[in-house]
């Protein structure tokens, strides 16, 4: 009788910690869900001038995620989506659903260079201080794709995945990233993906390039042969004119095959990195350096993320003592 009493008292125990624990989460919600999301955590830069070389500097993309397809035995990480919560990862739903090297598994936080197993400032240093922690490969709980995602038009092609336990945000080498919510916001564009050609492979650090806004108009005439939907803000981007110069060597032309899902952001006035959107889709492979990318905005789906989250967090407790 004693054992039973005190199973149940450490039952109690684990549900008030767990109970708690939620509830101390949904009392950092706003009415507007902004500390739940765009905290004072978000967005923080490791290096304070506003430049971006095309080979990303360690610490620069914290909020980068890359995902593990897991077929038998085999795990194959590609493409990316970011960081917005220590329990979610937002994330094109081409990517979340994609299926040729298995199921989505793992979310993999933390990584810088592929190749290497410890990330550090220099190889030649062994400083702790020099060095980002492990990575973290967390298991998949739940993919919630936009619910009037339509495959045909590419509209709303946006997605939540749930992790199976948070993330520990150390705000080094994993750091949630800031969500822009003004849609007509003006500002300078880059982004950040782990992508390559075919002949070189996707790259070992993440690649940043400039992006440049177009008209519809102007997007459609480059395109010519595809039809193009741009709704609900959607909008398209080419290679900014530094990047649009013809390289003798093709391999060192930016290409952004492999970049699904990766971010398209700006750096505001407090020297955060804010999210303006996704990349959606593009041209057909080997793109033309003037061939635009289409842009899935987040600032019109602020409301369904804040609303998706808070209601998983009122789900957890209230099946806490389950």
């Amino acid at each position: 009788m004693a054992r039973i009493f005190r199973f149940l008292a450490l039952l109690a125990i684990v549900g008030f910690i767990s109970n708690n624990y939620v509830n101390a989460e949904l009392s950092e919600i706003e009415s507007d869900g902004s500390l739940l999301l765009n905290n004072e955590e978000c967005g923080k830069r490791h290096y304070e001038k506003p430049e971006f070389p095309v080979d990303s500097r360690l610490f620069e993309q914290p909020w980068l995620v890359r995902f593990g397809f897991k077929r038998d035995d085999l795990v194959i990480y590609i493409f990316q989506g970011l960081l917005i919560h220590k329990q979610f990862v937002l994330t094109t739903v081409h990517v979340a659903r994609f299926e040729d090297f298995g199921q989505l598994t793992y979310a993999r936080l933390g990584e810088y260079n592929t190749t290497s197993e410890r990330d550090c400032m220099e190889e030649s240093s062994k400083q702790n201080k020099d060095c980002a922690p492990a990575v973290q490969d967390i298991l998949v709980d739940v993919v919630i794709p936009h619910p009037d995602f339509n495959l045909f038009k590419q509209s709303n092609n946006i997605a939540l995945v749930k992790l199976r336990s948070a993330a520990n945000v150390n705000g080094l080498s994993v750091v949630p990233i800031c969500l822009n919510q003004d849609p007509d916001v003006e500002a300078f564009l880059y982004t950040a993906s782990w992508c390559g050609r075919r002949d070189t492979g996707l790259s070992m650090v993440p690649k940043q390039y400039q992006l440049e806004k177009i008209s519809p108009q102007d997007c459609s005439d480059r395109m010519p042969g595809y039809t193009i939907h741009l709704s609900d803000g959607m909008f398209c981007v080419i290679f900014g004119k530094n990047h649009r110069t013809p390289q003798a060597d093709k391999k060192k032309s930016p290409n952004l095959r492999g970049g699904n899902g990766g971010p398209i952001f700006t750096v505001q006035g407090d020297n955060k990195i804010y999210l303006i959107g996704l990349l959606s889709y593009g041209p057909r492979y080997p793109a033309a350096l003037n061939q635009p990318y289409i842009i899935t905005p987040v600032a019109p789906y602020y409301n369904w993320f804040t609303e998706t989250i808070r209601s998983d967090l009122e789900k957890r407790k209230y099946t806490s003592f389950a």
